[in-house]
């Protein structure tokens, strides 16, 4: 149940510069929602390879390391021109103009359809509070339990400018690390305690580790990369060190385990998932980099936000239908079952990015230029 990022712009740079677009994180972003919505269409992988339940954290990752880039940008084109808030608005402008059309349609038509969990708490979902109806009815809204990660995502996106702009730049790594730790304290706390186990599942307190590796990840490439933790000796031994991080996280997840230690799956997990998304940052290459660049895979990634949308509405629509020509739940053909709903949902959800997604968040871009191109004329313009 993971929250998407939009996928990154595929426009080509202005000439003379050079691309800051990276194919390999789509690439990433693409794994991460195919685990995602296989699971959620009940094709159960062994549980090594079942990335459903920690697909949301990769989102999670890319989400604190890009929107930290983002904002230092927003900075430095503050000192030039005083003017952060007002960049501030804009991107954030930019991002509603993308998600909320998408979101608003889904929940018309999952209303019209007469879903109750959409019904009943409408107004929660519009208003990016998803997590908090999760919260308050103490159970998984059924066809609507994926937006909760939509929710926490937006909360955070709209916290974390305040942090970046308080916390000196010198010491956010400092700051980072310990929010990563205070992460697992937190889910340890609510794993120790009488209260619910969705605060440490679908509160912004219980995955704050996961945006703050990603934005760790960002220091790490803004400094000039100066610690060799992906090449060489270290790399390898971090990289195996990661490795068996994950296969940790996997026997505790999977294991007759319980207390406030089953806190530390998602540290292990993130630890891994940091690790790959890392990797990924630097640029895979040989086998590993062709899979991430290859154009399937990252189609997927950028139309990512509509598919985790719109994927379950297809999985209800389809699933009479589907019974009818025997292709139910539990039954011999659940490959094939799964390939018609990732089928159907990718054709939506291109659907969504074509017509609805790329058209609006152009138009934002374009009367932002406007108004930067009016201000300019209006301060060149002559006082008599």
């Amino acid at each position: 149940m993971p929250a998407l990022v939009p996928a990154a712009s595929a426009v080509p740079p202005a000439r003379g510069k050079k691309s800051a677009y990276q194919p390999q994180l789509d690439g990433l972003r693409g794994i991460a929602i195919l685990s995602v919505l296989l699971h959620h269409f009940e094709l159960r992988l062994p549980g090594l390879f079942d990335w459903g339940p920690i697909g949301v954290r990769i989102f999670f990752l890319l989400s604190g390391y890009l929107i930290t880039q983002s904002l230092w940008r927003l900075q430095t084109e503050a000192r030039m021109s005083g003017g952060y808030w007002s960049g501030l608005v804009g991107f954030h402008a930019r991002r509603m103009a993308r998600l909320t059309p998408v979101l608003y349609t889904m929940l018309g038509v999952a209303c019209f359809m007469g879903l109750p969990e959409f019904r009943h708490a409408i107004a929660w979902h519009a208003a990016f509070l998803s997590n908090f109806y999760a919260l308050h009815i103490n159970d998984w809204p059924a066809a609507s339990s994926h937006l909760w990660s939509l929710s926490v995502q937006e909360q955070f996106y709209l916290l974390w400018p305040f942090v970046i702009l308080i916390i000196p730049r010198k010491a956010l790594p400092y700051a980072l690390i310990a929010m990563f730790v205070a992460a697992f304290l937190f889910r340890a706390m609510v794993i120790g305690t009488d209260v619910s186990n969705f605060y440490r599942w679908v509160m912004l307190p219980g995955v704050l580790d996961s945006f703050a590796l990603g934005a760790l990840i960002a220091c790490w490439k803004k400094s000039g990369r100066p610690l060799p933790i992906v090449e060489g000796r270290m790399g390898a031994a971090i990289g195996l060190l990661a490795f068996g991080c994950y296969i940790a996280a996997r026997i505790v997840r999977f294991g007759p385990f319980g207390g406030p230690g089953v806190a530390a799956i998602e540290t292990l997990e993130n630890v891994f998932l940091g690790w790959l998304l890392l990797r990924t940052v630097v640029g895979w290459t040989g086998i590993t980099g062709l899979v991430f660049e290859n154009p399937v895979l990252v189609y997927i990634g950028k139309i990512s936000y509509g598919l985790y949308v719109f994927h379950v509405l297809v999985h209800v629509a389809l699933t009479p239908w589907l019974g009818q020509h025997g292709l139910g739940l539990g039954g011999h053909y659940m490959l094939l079952r799964s390939a018609v709903l990732l089928s159907v949902s990718i054709a939506v959800a291109s659907l969504s990015y074509f017509y609805v997604e790329a058209p609006l968040t152009a138009w934002v871009r374009n009367q932002e230029a406007k108004k930067r191109k009016s201000d300019i004329s209006a301060e060149t313009v002559p006082v008599a």
